[in-house]
Parts: structure tokens; sequence; C-alpha cells
């Protein structure tokens, strides 16, 4: 095997770049020193200041972590429980309203049935005392509206004639009415109306004044 041979001229120019920058070398290793600072030695007595590693402590620690989660556990458990049991009672309660909501109502207004009942079960009435009975009933019947909050909305004739009470199914002319209705104003009342615990159930039906 053959040895290479050498430029001459190569080597010159070689070793004429090495005398032209002498500081080639020192400046890659000044910049290699400011980029990564000086080397840093680890001793074994920075080892000495990490603090030491309790086992026993760690267990304890851990345990006292396991009881507050089972702890929290059981009140979460608890809490939902209740709440559960919360919704439960208040569906009840909400379906036996809506189903015995009239239930006072009703109880009030059988007295007046067993009242008309006892009327029709009598022989050889009267007119008069036929009217007197449906009389009574009738005081019955609007005692028994009154205590669950039913009102009679009963305008007078010439009264101011109110859309939020009543309904004007008609009209005729006030003056030719004996005395005269001023415009506006209710000539007869055709139906009475009603409030249910102040709101209006009915209105009353009424014939008003051109």
């Amino acid at each position: 095997m053959c040895a290479t041979k050498k430029d001459p001229y190569q080597e010159v120019t070689d070793s004429l770049k090495a005398e032209e920058n002498p500081l080639v070398g020192s400046q890659v290793d000044s910049a290699s020193s400011e980029t990564f600072g000086p080397e840093k030695t680890t001793h074994v007595d920075d080892f000495e200041n990490i603090p030491n590693h309790d086992p026993e402590k760690s267990d304890d620690d851990i345990h006292l972590l396991e009881l507050k989660l089972t702890d929290e556990t059981e009140k979460n458990l608890r809490l939902q429980a209740e709440l559960d049991n919360f919704r439960k009672r208040s569906s009840i309660e909400i379906s036996n309203a809506c189903k015995f909501a009239i239930e006072d109502f009703a109880l009030n207004l059988l007295p007046v049935v067993d009242s008309l009942e006892a009327a029709l079960g009598l022989q050889d009435q009267s007119e008069d005392q036929l009217k007197s009975g449906v009389e009574l009933t009738l005081k019955q019947l609007h005692q028994t509206f009154e205590r669950s909050g039913l009102k009679i909305i009963d305008p007078n004739v010439g009264e101011k004639f109110d859309p939020n009470q009543h309904q004007a199914v008609s009209t005729l002319k006030g003056e030719e009415n004996d005395p005269p209705i001023s415009s506006g104003n209710i000539i007869n009342v055709l139906q009475k109306g009603y409030f249910l615990a102040g709101r209006v159930l009915r209105p009353a039906l009424v014939v008003v004044a051109a």
C-alpha cells in the first residue's frame, strides 16, 4: 500500500494561516468560558443540608389524610341523602296540594247540598215556604263563597263602567232611561261577577249607556 504524498504548497499555506491567527484557539476557549461559566464541582458536604426523610411521620400524615377523606365522604353522603328526602317530601306535598286544593271549599259546600236535599224532601210546601227555603240556601251558599275567597261583583245602576270588573254586552241611550243615565255608566246588570282572592274570576255582564 503506497503512502500518501503531501503537497508542500499546502503545508506552507497551513503554516502561514496558523501564524496569522494565533488567538483563534484562545478566543474560542474564552467564549466557551463566558457562555457556560466556570466548571462547578459538587462536594459530599452539599448533600448534608438535605433534610432527613422520616418514614413514620409520612405514614402518620397519610393516615390523617385518609381519615379526613373518609369523614368528608360520609358528610357528603349524608347531605345527599337529606337532599333526596327533601325532594321526595316536596314532591309529595305539591301533589297533595293539587289533589286536595278544593278540600275546604268542598266541605263548606256540603251543608248547602244537604239543605237543598232536605227542601226537596218536604211535602205540601207553599210557594212562600219554598221561596224562603231557597233564599236561606242561597245565603248559606254565599257564606260558603266568602269563606273560600269568593266575592260577588254586583254593580249598581248608574255606577261608572269599569272594564276591569264589568263586561258590556250592549249599549243603550242613557237619556231614554228613567231616570236618565250618563254616558259610560251602567244601565242594567244582567249577571253578577265574582272575585277569587282579589282577582276577577268572572266579570259582571252589564248594559252601558251610550
